[in-house]
């Protein structure tokens, strides 16, 4: 197999198999010999000083592994690279060329579909040039207003007379539900619905209290360009929906309008040729404005004469900002019949097909296939406005063309300015959006309406900046390009931005309202390719490596020195952040970044103005106000408020006028820079990797990892608890909110930034910024749901059918879009902007009402954490905003030990206690963040909750499947917590009675000579001494799905005053542990012998103990009296009652294994024999212990290794799949963590803080791995080296076979399944000092094979295990993201009765036999109800239930039944498995 057909074009991780692998491994290592045969580093002579346990020369492996990663993406960008030529589909008529691509060889890679794109672009842009002049008006934006029309031709009755106008205005005045298609918020939009009239005057507007109309001259006063992708130079960045997160492309186009005062300007400002104009750059005018046009074309292109030709239309948004309107365009389905016309005119070489044959290969598949289903939508186009630049510039040039870059046009385009807006407004200082005046007294003295709003300026910058955003892509683009290429310009440049975009797209990092760009990741590269920190000659891989230690290491926010030591006030920590923060400008052609800025005429002005207005406290370089202005005293190690949450990475132009990354939250930032640093990792093979080296590939480009996946807690926050815009806007008057607290109290904590980032987004960093205050250390990561991070295997975005022009659509990014027809439909926005509430930034499902996801990553060693301490007394400042952030009744006064009286909050109330506390489970604390949960469920009451006059309590927000904790745990909140309730508690009396079994064992079987018998003798009476007592079952590493209860009969404690009501039977297996003795020479030579010893020492054990309880013990430490019911010895294993468990005893003889290794010529039942022994005593003992510390470890690995039982038996398969195997899958997800927890920066990869994420890993790793192909191997402590997992992938793949069909099914391997393991104990096999002990050499190889799974699960178990987890994962993560209610999680653990239609035979047990009818796999039982008690409160889990009934047994079985018992005699019988 070759090279060229190894990656896939749909991005699936399972696509590449080992056989893949080895052939890049063989094609790197040839690449890698033609590159080491001239390098000096590696020396023939030193081959065995360079080799480590016979690998390669690490110069020699890293070349290796570079090689083989750019060769695995080289299908992958061949695959994704998309070419689309605009032609001239766009210009005006009177400006069209008449020359077209059609047979044009020079266009020969463009997509096939490209002629029907160009032409779907002509229609639009002849409606768009046709339109007529008109006056526009906010009514053309009133929801139900029809499709058709928009704008009035005259002013005659003006905008109050269009339909569902007086809605509106009902609405406005406190009456009626008049909605707009899209937000409002200018200051002349209010005042023209009539708010505030009498008393409000705004002297750039005569109409006071009036309609508000502004003229739009027409089509002709407009110019469409292609942006984005679609205009870089080789469609640098575009890509196919394969490679685009299963989106069909889509193609920007900008729609400029003209802006500027001219002279015919007239009295209130307005110029009669611009749209825009005056001071519309102030509160919102802009946007107003650009919303209005933008309606007002969407119901022109929609009218029912253009339907036929354009197709649907929707309204969307620009970076998930509401603010900002587009059009998303759906071209109609028949266009597949232009793009058949248009291939047959394509008169190909046949040069050209064959060259396009590969590459078209699959999409004819799928065409043929989409043939039969029905047709398939290609493309989509989204039309953006902003500002016409008529400054003169170099034309858009395109692919094949010369493109200049000549140093002097970027002179005249750095500084030329021919906007509207005053430079000097585009300071980052300056405030061009107050907000609202309200009616009150301190409106006007108010700091909020004086702030700086760089987000708003920035905004406005955005839509200055589109085409010249392109062009300076596309310069950059043309220095890498070979000029007059008669081929589609490729470079380097083209490679590294895809897969940036694939890398950014499997994380959910594009595409969103907080998330990166492609023209974002196109303008960083830009900056390193002018500051040459890329090569020319650099590959797309060491591009990539740049791009990635560039982003990681540069401190963006300033805080990578600040650490939780660090006690500083708001203002040091400022001061520390603005001094260390990076910021950067991209250089001009010719010119390097100094040289820039001084030569920037924008930095000139700022300088001039500083001087100028006298400002000694101004910074005095307009890089240092980027920097003070997009810098907060916020961090993620204090809880220092900050009065804002607009801390962003900074990226200038070379104008600097505009910051491209101001859009970038802190918490994206922390996010994507701890993803680069894995990156990095993995490319430099510091992660670990499969045995083949190709694990670097599928973890950058193949595996998705978004919201979804990435976080341990989601919280919804329904957005209808969030106070409404005018509670956080710094103005009005004081509205009560939750705990007697005001409007203003609550801004205090969050809502400064409101005018300056939009309510919507003030709200998301908000909720970010004051749970980090609150919770801290305990969490690493917390992030808000944002666009872009949808199921990438959604078809929505290219399955449409006739009636989407009426719906709203959405795709795997989760970007919906607003259809212009059908407004009855739609989202709308209310008049008064006061009453707006945030709207969700992603699309809503069906029936679930508007909220806000939260995604919190807990660190589980800082999240039970029960103080949180507040600053000193003396500090003010701080301790105000402490009582702010807690509310008074919780940050109460303290005193501690160390003498300090602060402010603190104390998270340690009992459960049932808690007010307002939903059902709290008894593990909570330490597998699901249970005080995580508290704090933040408290931070939403107080901070983010209205209350309204009704005294209504709010809705409490909890974590997302959190109930299937009772599953495997009690609950705790009832008044009356049950017995049963806890696990961990059960867990722990197991383990505190085997340690005090294993102390009277060792203890009483240590030998003294006796001066009567005059021989060394124990009180057990044992002639050898027990040196070890090993646990080997389950509930002894916790991880018994239900752990043994006490039993009365057996020396527990009475749990019901009648023993009568006591079952006669011990529910579940014994507690296996076995005993080592000392080593000794007098054991037998002999196998018959050897096990007759052991029986004997098994029976002077038990005779040992009856002695001792008869006569006494000599120390008092010895607990006789809980040895309790009988003593049963078989010839394997001695069973024994102790302190209420039955504990299986059985014997560990090492020279037994000794003897079977040094036969010569075994038979197979010696062998057998071995193998059996190895597997109980050696593998049995190692399995526990690596599993023991591995949930020591980690809280709620048990919790997930327990709930993964559960879920195995209830899909009736308990016996098929071995418990052990279960456990190690689990110990796979909690030890294979990319990055260190240890680590200062913040952690992607962690391992699962909670057990609904660790479940949902488990059950993604059991239907996700390739089982056939791939060993599974789990290694907790690095036990097995890099040598070793060779070895193990050799070896797998000579089992498996060719055809990979032999072998066990599921092929695990841990650290004890090699051959020989037994030696790692040899010491014990005899005495000190034996010389004929076999000693492991390193030339030895080990023979790995897994033993767990060695029998079992069979093929077809594991097959249907695989396909019933993916059932279950589908399920329980659609649960997660539709934030479905209730139990319907509880389907996962559920047989349907249809699933069992598939057995040829089916058996039905008499539920007289059934001990537990809740473990049922058709009906199992999955809710908390209320217990049988009198106390009306009790509430109990179905762990709590079953246990109890497993405890009490069935009723045939209870002493009472027996009436030849006494009360003297217990007699006990065992029943090994109980029926589930």
């Amino acid at each position: 197999m070759t090279a060229a057909t190894t990656a896939s074009s749909t991005l699936n991780p399972r696509h590449l198999t080992p056989q893949d692998d080895a052939a890049l491994m063989a094609a790197a290592n040839n690449l890698t010999a033609s590159h080491a045969a001239n390098s000096n580093a590696i020396n023939a002579n030193n081959d065995d000083s360079n080799n480590t346990e016979g690998g390669m020369n690490p110069a020699t492996e890293g070349l290796a592994r570079s090689n083989l990663l750019r060769l695995e993406t080289v299908e992958l960008l061949s695959e994704s690279a998309l070419h689309i030529h605009p032609g001239t589909a766009l210009s005006p008529p009177n400006h069209r060329g008449s020359h077209s691509l059609a047979g044009d060889g020079r266009a020969h890679y463009e997509a096939k579909w490209s002629p029907a794109a160009r032409e779907y672009l002509g229609d639009i842009s002849r409606i768009v040039y046709g339109l007529g002049g008109c006056e526009l008006s906010p009514a053309v934006c009133v929801a139900g207003g029809g499709s058709g029309g928009g704008g009035t031709s005259t002013s005659g009755e003006g905008w109050k007379g269009e339909k569902g106008m007086e809605k509106v205005l009902k609405s406005a005045h406190g009456g009626g539900d008049g909605k707009f298609r899209v937000p409002l918020m200018s200051d002349k939009f209010q005042k023209s619905v009539g708010r505030d009239s009498k008393n409000n005057h705004d002297k750039d507007n005569d109409q006071i209290g009036n309609e508000w109309k502004f003229p739009f001259a027409g089509g002709k006063s407009l110019h469409l360009e292609p942006i984005g992708s679609f205009a870089h130079l080789g469609n640098a960045g575009l890509a196919n929906r394969h490679a685009n997160g299963n989106v069909v492309p889509v193609l920007d186009v900008a729609v400029l309008f003209p802006a500027g005062q001219d002279s015919a300007a007239t009295s209130d400002g307005d110029s009669a040729g611009c749209f825009v104009n005056g001071k519309d750059y102030l509160n919102h005018r802009f946007g107003d404005k650009r919303n209005i046009l933008a309606v007002h074309i969407a119901k022109q292109l929609s009218q029912k004469k253009h339907r036929s030709k354009i197709g649907a239309v929707h309204l969307t948004h620009v970076f998930g900002d509401a603010r900002k309107v587009a059009l998303m365009l759906t071209p109609p389905l028949d266009v597949e019949e232009a793009i058949a016309k248009n291939d047959k005119k394509n008169n190909k070489t046949k040069v050209d097909k064959a060259r396009d044959g590969n590459k078209r290969k699959r999409d004819d598949e799928n065409d043929t296939k989409t043939k039969k289903k029905g047709k398939k939508l290609r493309f989509r186009i989204r039309l953006i406005f902003g500002v016409k630049n008529d400054q003169p510039s170099a034309p858009a040039k395109h692919h094949y063309e010369e493109y200049s870059s000549d140093e002097g046009d970027d002179e005249v385009g750095a500084s030329s300015w021919n906007f509207w807006i005053p430079r000097t407004r585009l300071f980052p200082d300056r405030c061009n959006n107050r907000g609202e005046k309200l009616n009150s007294k301190d409106g006007h003295d108010n700091p909020a309406l004086d702030k700086s709003t760089p987000h708003y300026t920035n905004s406005l910058a955005e839509d200055i900046h589109l085409v010249s955003t392109a062009h300076l892509i596309s310069s950059t683009l043309a220095t890498l390009t070979t000029a007059g290429s008669h081929v589609t310009p490729t470079s380097s440049f083209h490679e590294t931005l895809l897969l940036l975009k694939v890398w950014a797209l499997q994380r959910g990092f594009l595409r969103g309202h907080d998330t990166f760009t492609t023209t974002t990741l196109a303008l960083i590269l830009v900056y390193l390719y002018r500051t040459k920190a890329i090569g020319r000659r650099m590959g797309s891989i060491q591009a990539f490596t740049a791009f990635m230690k560039f982003w990681s290491e540069v401190d963006w926010l300033g805080e990578n020195s600040l650490t939780s030591g660090n006690n500083m006030n708001a203002a040091k920590v400022l001061a520390h952040k603005i001094q260390k923060k990076a910021a950067f400008v991209i250089p001009e052609e010719g010119r390097n970044e100094s040289q820039t800025v001084s030569h920037c005429e924008q930095s000139r002005l700022y300088a001039k103005d500083v001087r100028d207005n006298g400002q000694p406290s101004a910074p005095k370089t307009l890089l240092d106000c980027y920097k003070t202005h997009y810098t907060t005293s916020s961090s993620p190690y204090s809880s220092i408020a900050s009065h804002s949450h607009h801390d962003s990475p900074i990226l200038l132009d070379p104008t600097m006028t505009i910051n491209y990354l101001a859009r970038l939250s802190p918490s994206f930032v922390r996010e994507s820079t701890a993803e680069a640093r894995v990156a990095l990792r993995l490319i430099h093979g510091q992660e670990r990797q499969d045995a083949t080296g190709a694990g670097a590939f599928r973890k950058l480009f193949l595996e998705t990892n978004r919201f979804w996946t990435r976080y341990d807690a989601y919280v919804r926050i329904p957005l209808e608890m969030i106070p409404k815009i005018g509670g956080h806007r710094g103005v009005g008057k004081k509205t009560k909110g939750h705990g007697g607290r005001t409007g203003r109290e609550e801004a205090e904590v969050w809502g400064h930034d409101a005018n300056d980032v939009g309510f919507d987004e003030s709200v998301r960093r908000g909720v970010v910024g004051v749970l980090s205050r609150a919770l801290g250390d305990r969490v690493t990561g917390i992030r808000v749901f944002t666009s872009g991070n949808g199921d990438i295997r959604s078809n929505d975005s290219f399955n449409s059918g006739d009636d989407i022009a009426t719906k709203v659509f959405f795709d795997s990014d989760q970007c919906y879009a607003i259809p212009i027809r059908g407004g009855n439909a739609t989202v709308g926005y209310a008049a008064n902007v006061s009453d707006r509430a945030p709207i969700q930034s992603t699309c809503p499902s069906e029936g679930e009402e508007p909220c806000l996801v939260v995604g919190l990553r807990i660190d589980p060693n800082g999240s039970r954490r029960i103080v949180d301490r507040g600053p000193p007394a003396e500090d003010v400042e701080g301790s105000d905003a402490f009582v702010a952030l807690w509310g008074e009744e919780h940050a109460q006064l303290r005193r501690f030990q160390d003498g300090a009286i602060v402010r603190a909050v104390v998270w340690n109330a009992p459960a049932a206690s808690a007010p307002d506390a939903s059902v709290r489970f008894a593990g909570e604390d330490r597998s699901m963040g249970g005080i995580v949960e508290r704090v933040t469920q408290h931070i939403v009451k107080v901070q983010f909750t209205h209350v309204s006059k009704k005294g209504k309590n709010p809705t409490l927000v909890s974590f997302e499947l959190r109930d299937m904790l009772a599953l495997i745990d009690g609950v705790t909140s009832s008044t009356r917590p049950s017995p049963f309730s806890d696990s961990l508690a059960l867990h722990k009396n197991v383990m505190s009675a085997f340690e005090s079994l294993a102390d009277f064992l060792r203890r009483n079987s240590l030998t003294a000579v006796d001066n009567v018998l005059g021989k060394k003798v124990s009180a057990l009476g044992l002639p050898l001494k027990i040196d070890e007592v090993e646990p080997l079952s389950p509930c002894l590493r916790y991880a018994a799905l239900f752990p043994p209860v006490p039993h009365p009969l057996l020396g527990g404690p009475e749990l019901d005053d009648d023993k009568r009501k006591i079952s006669g039977a011990n529910e579940g297996s014994p507690i296996l542990i076995q005993i080592r003795f000392e080593g000794s020479s007098k054991w037998p030579s002999s196998m018959n012998a050897m096990g007759a010893a052991k029986c004997a020492m098994l029976i002077q054990l038990a005779d040992g103990i009856e002695k001792m309880k008869k006569g006494g013990s000599r120390s008092a430490a010895d607990d006789l009296d809980g040895f309790d019911g009988p003593i049963d010895v078989t010839p394997n294993y001695l069973d024994v009652g102790y302190r209420g468990y039955s504990f299986r005893i059985i014997v560990r003889a090492d020279q037994e294994l000794r003897m079977l290794r040094n036969l010569r010529n075994p038979t197979q039942e010696a062998v057998a024999l071995r193998l059996s022994l190895i597997n109980r005593h050696v593998r049995g003992s190692m399995h526990h212990s690596l599993i023991h510390a591995v949930h020591t470890r980690h809280p709620s690995a048990s919790s997930v290794a327990r709930l993964a039982q559960r879920w195995v038996a209830a899909h009736m398969l308990s016996d098929m799949i071995p418990q052990e195997a279960i456990e190690l899958i689990v110990a796979k997800l909690y030890t294979e963590s990319s990055m260190n927890d240890n680590s200062k920066w913040q952690t992607v990869d962690t391992s699962p803080a909670t057990v609904t994420a660790g479940f949902l890993k488990f059950l993604q790793l059991l239907h996700s791995h390739d089982w056939a192909r791939e060993p599974l191997i789990v290694d907790p402590q690095n036990h097995i080296s890099a040598y070793d997992r060779g070895l193990i992938q050799s070896q797998f793949n000579t089992v498996r076979g060719p055809d990979f069909v032999k072998g066990p099914a599921m092929y695990i391997i841990s650290p004890t399944d090699y051959d020989g393991v037994e030696e790692m104990t040899v010491a014990k096999v005899v005495g000190e000092g034996d010389s004929t002990i076999p000693q492991p050499t390193a030339v030895t190889e080990k023979i790995w094979a897994p033993t767990v799974t060695a029998t079992f699960p069979e093929k077809v178990v594991l097959s249907r295990a695989a396909a019933l987890a993916k059932c279950s994962y589908d399920h329980l993560t659609s649960c997660l993201v539709l934030g479905i209610k209730g139990n319907s999680w509880a389907a996962a653990f559920r047989e349907s009765s249809s699933s069992l239609t598939s057995y040829s035979a089916l058996l039905r047990v008499d539920s007289a036999y059934i001990t537990d009818s809740g473990c049922s796999s058709t009906n199992p039982d999955c809710a908390c109800i209320a217990g049988k008690r009198d106390d009306n409160r009790s509430i109990q889990s179905p762990f709590e239930r079953s246990l109890h009934k497993r405890h009490a047994g069935r009723n045939e079985s209870r002493k009472k039944n027996f009436k030849n018992l006494t009360l003297e005699k217990d007699t006990l019988v065992s029943i090994e498995k109980s029926i589930l």
